[in-house]
């Protein structure tokens, strides 16, 4: 059996790390502190080795592996991790152990085969860790660019090594950015989005902006939206500036996400907003005043407020223009008004 068929029946049920709900699914919830913590002690990775070692089951194999490319094992258990690839059976193993080897420094080019089948699997995560680990070994062959980049969602150090010895200079790591944010798959899209915004560089926003324009799918433009907030210094006067578009469309809803996620920075150019004549506009002002409280609402509100209780505040005088647009303004423009009266509201419960 080759090394792609193989990973057809073994990724089957796969799940892509790192899903809390997929570890409690596959019995790994109890070591999930564990993995995801920032920084270990020599007993603790190696608990994380044995884990990986011993496992059975996909996910386990996956979360274990993942998590030791992001904090590597000692050198001295280089050829215990070769051995795997020279005896076991397992695939996905085999793989894991060549990426792990790679994040420890090795570079060995013997991996490049069995790297370049994984890098065709059909899951995403595993796929983008061969393709960076490969990019590491060998980086000449820029082949898996759009790989690496899709791993920045993943783990953004690794994929970051691999950038590095792709590119001599920020230019160059802009051109591979830019040709992903045109890819045809959404991921690769998103994780473009992700990198660009924490460049927080004014050519880095140039290219967000224009993938604003046109990103139509849900999911990476809600990574654009992100990375725009993370940008505001350049990008709120651009994104004020589009909430005249038609509400119905992508476009118009990613720009009002953005504002959302800016939060009390946007406030005053939302309010403007909310008296404008176009009605476009007070529609997407509304739609940006409800995403804003739902941010400060959530468990995540200090990732985009230096003073969520300040910005709430902030917010909640927004009301009474919302109230009388409730009332008095055209029937479109009434949804979201109370839309976002009631979103804010939640934020007193």
């Amino acid at each position: 059996m080759t090394i792609k068929k193989t990973f057809s029946a073994i990724l089957a049920a796969a799940v892509v790390f790192p899903s809390a709900a997929a570890f409690a699914q596959n019995g790994l919830d109890e070591n999930l502190p564990l993995l995801q913590k920032s920084s270990r002690s020599a007993k603790e990775n190696q608990n994380v080795l044995d884990l990986f070692l011993r496992g059975k089951k996909p996910a386990e194999v996956f979360a274990a592996g993942a998590s030791l490319v992001r904090l590597p094992p000692p050198p001295n258990q280089e050829n215990t991790l070769y051995g795997i690839i020279l005896r076991d059976g397992d695939v996905l193993k085999k793989v894991f152990a060549a990426v792990i080897i790679t994040s420890m420094g090795s570079t060995r080019e013997e991996f490049l085969p069995l790297l370049a089948d994984a890098a065709q699997s059909q899951d995403n995560a595993l796929k983008s860790y061969a393709g960076a680990a490969y990019t590491i070994i060998n980086p000449s062959d820029e082949q898996y660019a759009d790989l690496v980049i899709n791993l920045y969602i993943y783990d953004p150090a690794f994929a970051q090594r691999a950038m590095n010895l792709l590119c001599s200079s920020e230019k160059e790591t802009l051109k591979y950015l830019k040709s992903a944010a045109g890819s045809d798959i959404p991921q690769v899209r998103a994780a473009a989005a992700s990198w660009l915004g924490d460049l927080q560089t004014q050519a880095a926003t140039k290219i967000l902006l224009k993938m604003a324009k046109k990103e139509r799918t849900a999911d990476v433009a809600s990574a654009i939206a992100t990375a725009l907030a993370k940008n505001q210094q350049y990008t709120l006067d651009e994104c004020l500036k589009n909430l005249d578009k038609d509400h119905n469309t992508p476009q118009a809803n990613t720009y009002a996400l953005a504002l959302g996620f800016m939060t009390g920075n946007a406030l005053n150019g939302i309010k403007q907003a909310l008296e404008n004549k176009d009605v476009e506009v007070r529609i997407n002002a509304a739609r940006a005043a409800a995403y804003m409280a739902g941010v400060l609402g959530s468990d995540q509100a200090k990732e985009y407020s230096t003073d969520a209780a300040f910005d709430k505040n902030l917010l909640k005088t927004l009301v009474p223009q919302l109230g009388v647009m409730a009332k008095k303004d055209t029937a479109s423009v009434k949804v979201y008004a109370n839309n976002a009266i009631y979103q804010i509201a939640k934020l007193s419960e």
